[in-house]
């Protein structure tokens, strides 16, 4: 009985978080879709849930994605790389609601040209396979909380297989970061900022594209050289100028120094494939609309976040043999563009089927729904699209006003 009530819990919580209504509304809807009602039933107050709620640790979302994450890879022909799972990471931010308990966990920031305009902001950060669209550890904290302090801890918790590879961008190299991967045997392609690097200026004077540079550890962080045990201060990666079709340069730095095996257009293309992490959070932060969250305490908003992260798994998982169908079918039509499932619809088909799967258990009917539909709404992908990113404050939703 009590593992019941924990999982009527969980499902109705996954369900809140991804529906956007008032608490009472879908409180209503879905007991009615649990008792197979043709309209909604009032079963239980808002009140007596949040209550109940309120004893639920967000701790719970972080165990299932996990344990689901660890079952895909262990049991799924998932996608590679010329033998390498690709991991990307990044952070992000996100806006909280206004309450007291919020500002006290995540501490308000100030704003404005005298940093006197309090808002509630919190810094998250991804682990990301951008070709399986799993995530593998997500994180959430206060605004002051740097992306790179998060992803340090990250690197920590993430169960890493021999040939991975992280892509990062701008924001986060430094020698000692490469230092670190290296010892961990993480392999990495890290976008490097023009002119930033001293070896960097001096390809760029040389006319160089392609070079194997070894950096020395600095003094401040020497220290890294006796927490790994090592005999040397040194680490060797490859720098290389890769020419974008607009004109522009990318400069990356990466561990994959073999450079017949991999050839400039063989880099342009792995640093690209780490542009599936912008199209998560997107998926993340729109479609999931993640910004609306469903109560006004910490609990809550680290509830509604990794409920989330657990949910865009559970999509990702779902239609993963249905994906890899319609990708195979492109390729044996030969069509000028390959196929891949609309995402969105995805989504969608998960969030309103999550009573009979996990109350009901109606999984294969629901399994069979999912294929057939899915199938049925793909999406061409069309390469070597680009779209100026807009950078537009977003006006936060009140938490007053819910949608009907």
């Amino acid at each position: 009985m009590r593992t019941r009530i924990l999982t009527f819990k969980i499902v109705f919580l996954f369900i809140s978080q991804l529906l956007r209504r008032s608490l009472q509304r879908e409180l209503n809807d879905f007991f009615g879709r649990l008792y197979n009602a043709e309209y909604s039933i009032q079963k239980v107050t808002k009140s007596a849930f949040s209550q109940a709620r309120s004893k639920l640790k967000h701790e719970a979302f972080i165990e299932l994605s996990h344990s689901s994450v660890d079952f895909f890879y262990d049991n799924s022909p998932y996608l590679l790389w010329d033998k390498h799972r690709l991991l990307a990471c990044d952070g992000s931010t996100i806006r909280l609601p206004d309450s007291q308990d919020i500002r006290e966990k995540f501490m308000p920031t100030g704003f404005g040209p005298n940093a006197d305009v309090e808002s509630s902001l919190a810094t998250i950060s991804l682990i990301y396979d951008p070709l399986n669209l799993i995530t593998l550890n997500a994180k959430i904290d206060a605004y002051n909380v740097s992306e790179i302090t998060l992803m340090k801890q990250q690197l920590g918790e993430v169960s890493f297989k021999p040939n991975d590879i992280l892509l990062m961008d701008r924001g986060y190299p430094s020698i000692s970061l490469i230092y670190g991967l290296h010892h961990r045997e993480i392999g990495f392609c890290i976008r490097l900022k023009d002119d930033w690097w001293k070896a960097v200026n001096e390809m760029l004077k040389a006319g160089e594209t392609d070079k194997i540079v070894t950096f020395i550890l600095p003094k401040k962080d020497k220290y890294l050289q006796q927490f790994y045990k090592s005999d040397s201060d040194k680490v060797t990666v490859r720098i290389s100028v890769i020419e974008l079709e607009d004109g522009k340069r990318e400069i990356l730095c990466t561990s994959l120094l073999d450079t017949k095996k991999y050839t400039l257009e063989d880099l342009k293309q792995l640093y690209h494939i780490r542009w599936g992490i912008e199209e998560a959070y997107k998926l993340f932060k729109v479609r999931a609309e993640m910004e609306s969250f469903s109560g006004m305490t910490a609990l809550s908003v680290k509830q509604d976040f990794y409920a989330g992260i657990f949910s865009m798994n559970l999509c990702a998982m779902m239609s993963f043999p249905i994906e890899q169908k319609v990708r195979e079918e492109s390729k044996e039509a030969k069509l000028k563009n390959t196929k891949m499932v609309n995402r969105t619809n995805a989504f969608s088909l998960v969030r309103e089927s999550m009573v009979g799967v996990f109350l009901k258990k109606k999984i294969r009917k629901f399994l069979q729904t999912v294929d057939n539909i899915l199938k049925k709404t793909t999406e061409a992908i069309r390469p070597n699209r680009t779209f100026p990113r807009k950078h537009k404050q977003k006006k936060p939703k009140s938490m007053n006003y819910k949608i009907m």
